[in-house]
């Protein structure tokens, strides 16, 4: 008789992971698995996040790096400067909960892309030059200075390269991977005989999400270095979690900025478990949550509840919630830390949200028909 061993997803709801579980793994699967090279330990963190998105492990053949390329890049996103894409795929795949985690002051405005801008479609019709040239011609009073990634436009990458040569333009960064069969390998070629800071992906290869994967890893190198700056003034041990409870809700995706703000801190606070949980029975709670964290060596638990305000959930609900599990649990030192409350960068928030309000539309335009 045929043994019955179940879907995939039945086996794998047995012993379920977490997304970060799954990331921790695949990139302990590479570190084994990856064959002999000569990447900087920098280096590496951004091949190895390459490496991850494609599977392939031959991008180590092929990825370059100029001399200061990492501590170039990694300088420029810690003081906030402008980012240049060839494609609004690349504009979209970026994580700015990565970006602030360096920098508060990156917001969308900051990451930029002509490629679907009206004029430039307008001037390409008329003008029967490809849109990326037009594109990077536009951008250029922003280029200075800048991280310019390519994953998709080679000639795009080949006006920059003009521009570097005739107008002198030194840009922080150039990410040179754009994937296809004309001008692309030449182009690359180009930018790495140019001086200036670039990573580069030799021969045909790249891609939107290459060049994403290059600035994420760029990013949580930053993010380590932003953090070690900080890092005394935030007691840690190596067994220590932190979980950010929120109130929860029915609607999907409602928690998508405390998952944001989770993912931020995980980058920053290295080797700290960090995650969250909802009041509400829909889920994940506490309960489940705070044994996780206990099963995977957690000692020392910190509650962070992300509430502003000091209502009945702070004084009541939250702390009979808590001392349920410490009850439980009198093993593990479990913390109910403070609500986020009044902080003076809470203001800066709320401004910032007042100047994004301006030409919106008015609410009646928008929720009546």
């Amino acid at each position: 008789m045929k043994e019955e061993r179940g879907t995939l997803m039945s086996r794998f709801m047995e012993k379920p992971m977490s997304g970060d579980d799954i990331e921790r793994i695949s990139f302990e699967i590479i570190d084994r698995e990856a064959p002999a090279h000569q990447l900087s330990s920098d280096e590496w963190q951004v091949a190895r996040r390459m490496i991850h998105t494609t599977g392939d492990f031959t991008i180590i053949d092929d990825v370059r790096f100029s001399p200061q390329a990492v501590s170039s890049a990694i300088e420029a996103l810690k003081n906030g400067k402008p980012i240049y894409t060839d494609t609004n795929m690349i504009r979209a795949g970026i994580s700015l909960a990565r970006l602030t985690a360096i920098n508060p002051a990156y917001n969308p405005d900051t990451i930029h892309c002509h490629i679907a801008d009206q004029d430039i479609a307008a001037e390409a019709k008329q003008s029967g030059l490809p849109r990326s040239l037009l594109s990077v011609r536009k951008a250029a009073p922003l280029l200075e200075g800048a991280i310019i990634l390519f994953g998709n436009a080679p000639v795009g990458l080949m006006e920059l390269n003009r521009m570097i040569i005739e107008e002198g333009l030194k840009p922080a960064l150039v990410v040179a991977a754009p994937v296809g069969f004309v001008h692309v390998t030449e182009s690359k070629e180009e930018t790495m005989g140019l001086g200036i800071p670039y990573i580069a992906l030799r021969g045909r290869r790249g891609g939107s999400a290459i060049a994403v994967s290059i600035l994420h890893a760029l990013a949580s190198l930053a993010a380590k270095k932003v953090e070690s700056k900080t890092a005394k003034a935030i007691p840690r041990q190596a067994n220590q979690a932190v979980i950010l409870m929120g109130h929860g809700s029915r609607v999907p995706g409602a928690d998508s900025g405390m998952e944001q703000v989770a993912c931020s801190i995980r980058e920053r606070l290295q080797g700290v478990m960090v995650e969250t949980c909802s009041m509400s029975m829909l889920g994940p709670r506490f309960g489940e949550v705070f044994e996780k964290c206990v099963s995977r060596g957690a000692d020392k638990v910190i509650v962070i509840p992300y509430f502003l305000h000091f209502g009945a959930h702070m004084q009541e609900d939250i702390p009979a919630i808590l001392l349920e599990k410490a009850l439980q649990f009198p093993n593990v030192n479990l913390i109910m830390g403070n609500h986020l409350g009044f902080d003076e960068k809470l203001t800066d928030l709320v401004i910032k949200r007042i100047g994004e309000s301006e030409g919106l539309e008015d609410i009646r335009a928008k929720y009546i028909n």
